[in-house]
């Protein structure tokens, strides 16, 4: 936890964009790790195969029920009433002041997802596709169109 924490939580953060949900799904991630670590197979390297169980764990939250017809609905109504947590606030605070960020956070999740682990987590093509178990050549095509919307998005606020 003390290794990867941080990591887990940031890449949690980046899909669900809540600081609260994303340490309870970082909980999760190495309570699962820890109860499966015999099935690690070592073909990648522990921090991959943490944020390969982030990304499912994220992926199974955002599809559950309960945050599509309960929690959403009701987080975009009190967005406006009530002021976040100092915590929240302050990632929130610094992820907002750099543009770039603000950019590849608006990016659809499988791109975002794929310049988050390239970029942000300093991983090869090759630990991505393990990741988010995709191909070699996916990665390098989402990145590719990653980087053409931020492109766009920036020539586009340069006008």
């Amino acid at each position: 936890m003390e290794q990867y924490g941080t990591d887990v939580i940031n890449f949690a953060y980046s899909y669900v964009r809540n600081y609260h949900q994303a340490q309870d799904i970082a909980q999760d991630v190495f309570l699962r790790a820890f109860q499966n670590a015999h099935t690690f197979r070592g073909e990648s390297s522990v921090k991959t195969w943490l944020l390969s169980i982030t990304a499912n764990r994220c992926r199974d939250y955002l599809r559950s029920w309960h945050v599509r017809h309960e929690l959403l609905p009701k987080e975009e109504a009190l967005q406006d009433e009530v002021a976040p947590l100092n915590t929240e606030a302050t990632v929130i605070e610094r992820i907002s002041n750099d543009e770039v960020w603000q950019q590849v956070s608006e990016l659809p999740v499988k791109y975002r997802e794929v310049v988050v682990l390239y970029y942000l987590r300093d991983l090869s093509t090759k630990e991505v596709a393990d990741v988010l178990g995709i191909s070699d050549e996916a990665v390098r095509t989402r990145l590719h169109r990653g980087r053409s919307l931020l492109k766009e998005r920036f020539e586009e606020g340069n006008r």
